[in-house]
């Protein structure tokens, strides 16, 4: 079985077709999603139909409740806080439904999904690095946390004397013996300093995962944020990949 593993879409169509495109080209089977369908591009509805037609085990991400008010929308930023209510306005109601059914959290064997942290999900922790992901270990059973929420993609692995090890290659197997906790980065807008799309592919068979970075009309993303009248900051970052 081959999984397409990506989160953060954030309306950003384009972006969202060069992963699927890659996905459907790499024989994928099963989708997984970390969540935040919503927020910053100006694409919602086309973004979730796209989603929901993969029939793929999905996860709520925070701009998903900030939309859905179950997030207040004082806990974002000023351009982000207007690319909501943007988005709320033109949302429809299929749509709504749809990230309404939403859980924050999922499991798929061997996989553990939450978009911000294990220990607390609705409370939208970040995880960048080794420091905070020794607490995390502590709250989750499964043998790989897949994680969003960040844009930042990284795998950490524990080993079985609690070791942490950062991995640094864009391709790896897992170790039987050892755990793992896995950003799989953005599709939508990343923030590594790199404006590719970030997907992830696993591949059962050979119990490895491979992170890929996709090329886009990151232009027309722009343009249409421009021409929406949202921050033009939202359509500037793109190209950064900030």
């Amino acid at each position: 079985m081959r999984l397409g593993i990506f989160s953060d879409v954030h309306s950003n169509l384009e972006a969202l077709k060069a992963a699927l495109d890659f996905f459907d080209d790499a024989d994928v089977t099963q989708y997984l999603f970390l969540g935040d369908l919503v927020g910053y591009g100006t694409n919602p509805n086309e973004c979730i139909e796209l989603v929901k037609r993969l029939r793929c085990v999905a996860i709520a991400g925070n701009h998903d409740y900030g939309v859905l008010r179950k997030t207040p929308i004082d806990d974002f930023n000023p351009a982000a806080a207007e690319a909501l209510i943007w988005t709320r306005a033109n949302l429809s109601e299929d749509s709504k439904f749809y990230i309404d059914s939403l859980e924050l959290t999922e499991r798929f064997d061997p996989f553990y999904l939450v978009h911000g942290s294990p220990s607390s999900p609705p409370s939208w922790d970040y995880i960048f690095a080794l420091k905070e992901a020794v607490y995390e270990f502590n709250y989750f059973s499964s043998r790989v946390c897949l994680i969003g929420h960040t844009h930042y993609p990284f795998a950490i692995e524990k080993l079985p004397d609690g070791t942490l090890r950062m991995i640094k290659e864009e391709q790896f197997i897992l170790n039987d013996n050892n755990r793992y906790l896995i950003n799989v980065g953005s599709v939508g807008q990343p923030r590594d300093g790199n404006p590719q799309a970030c997907v992830l592919l696993y591949d059962s068979r050979k119990n490895q995962f491979n992170f890929k970075r996709l090329s886009y009309d990151i232009k027309t993303a722009q343009q249409k944020i421009i021409s929406a009248g949202l921050p033009p900051y939202l359509a500037y970052r793109l190209a950064q990949g900030r």
